[in-house]
């Protein structure tokens, strides 16, 4: 019997990491013994998120593809400083004026992992749409900014947490790796993009499994804010990015969405800085939501741009061949000069 659990899952909008995240909570929160009893079992599902997230980069890698030159290489570094520069806005600006609590709820921590991440999947499937070849080769570099590589940068160079050297370099290696074996071996890469599915779903559980139910309540509307408020970021990414290109897309409006893989960075993050451990659970939750928003307006607001760009582009006359005129036979002209 086949109830095809995979394929139901990536029917909901963020499935394969929402679904087990919420899963490993109530698992945890009603019954925390079960993922205690050591062993494997402990390993993989409760205390196994780091090394998933080390595989999970590796797979990252090797979806960048370092012979991607021209202009899907420029949109590609455009758009991933873009979402380094509003990470570090977003330091600067909550994180002076609030500290690492943030504001409404919503910690700087988890902010700023919100702001440097977008849907990468969504963004692709609106370039089939609203983009071209080119828009779709920015993504080999643009996806440098998975995973909480980003985020630690920009909240270690701010100071605003203390992120060691070695935490960064441990996040980058294996990228790297990743990177380079993907760009020797063709076949590695297709073996990396089918196992990442399965990464993304242990992972999820795992940092899942260490959080409570009740923390995914209190979250819940300051998800929403949060998601809404990157939401609003697209349009000002949709003006931001268009000043460095000459031919206008709606696409730069795609950068106003949360992915749904940002949920599991404030983890990562918490493991390099303790200090930003409080903060953890409730922007897991905060991320997870974020991303179902920004799901859902990301879509309306790059078909809107989209359709203001065609109605102010100049319209094209079309203009019409002019009708062939008949001219008299050198015969009938002759002729008509004998008579």
């Amino acid at each position: 019997m086949n109830i095809n659990i995979f394929d139901k899952m990536n029917k909901v909008p963020g499935g394969l990491i929402i679904i087990p995240l919420v899963a490993a909570i109530l698992l945890n929160t009603f019954a925390p013994q079960v993922l205690s009893i050591g062993g494997p079992t402990t390993a993989l599902f409760k205390v196994g998120s780091s090394a998933m997230m080390g595989i999970f980069l590796l797979i990252c890698g090797t979806s960048i593809n370092i012979r991607q030159a021209g202009l899907p290489l420029y949109k590609g570094a455009v758009l991933l400083l873009l979402k380094c520069v509003a990470g570090a806005l977003a330091v600067w600006l909550v994180g002076s004026m609030f500290g690492p609590v943030g504001f409404l709820g919503i910690s700087t921590l988890a902010f700023v992992a919100c702001l440097t991440s977008s849907n990468s999947s969504l963004y692709i499937a609106l370039c089939s749409n609203y983009g071209d070849a080119s828009d779709a080769g920015a993504i080999s570099v643009f996806c440098v900014k998975d995973g909480p590589f980003v985020t630690m940068m920009v909240l270690g160079v701010s100071g605003l947490a203390n992120i060691p050297f070695a935490a960064l370099l441990s996040m980058l290696i294996p990228l790297l790796i990743g990177m380079l074996w993907g760009n020797l071996d063709e076949r590695f890469k297709q073996l990396c993009a089918s196992a990442q599915p399965l990464i993304i779903i242990i992972m999820s559980f795992a940092i899942g499994a260490n959080s409570s139910i009740n923390t995914v309540f209190t979250a819940g509307l300051s998800g929403i804010v949060l998601g809404l408020i990157s939401a609003c970021t697209g349009i000002i990414f949709y003006f931001l990015y268009n000043l460095f290109l000459k031919k206008k897309t709606a696409l730069g409006a795609a950068l106003g969405t949360t992915a749904a893989s940002s949920a599991l960075t404030p983890a990562m993050v918490a493991q390099a800085d303790p200090s930003l451990a409080v903060y953890v659970d409730a922007a897991t939750a905060q991320l997870a939501t974020a991303s179902i928003i920004t799901m859902l307006t990301a879509p309306v607001l790059v078909a809107w741009f989209d359709k203001r760009l065609k109605a102010r582009a100049p319209a094209v006359e079309v203009i019409k061949p002019a009708e062939e005129t008949s001219l008299p036979l050198s015969s009938q002209v002759s002729s008509k000069g004998n008579k």
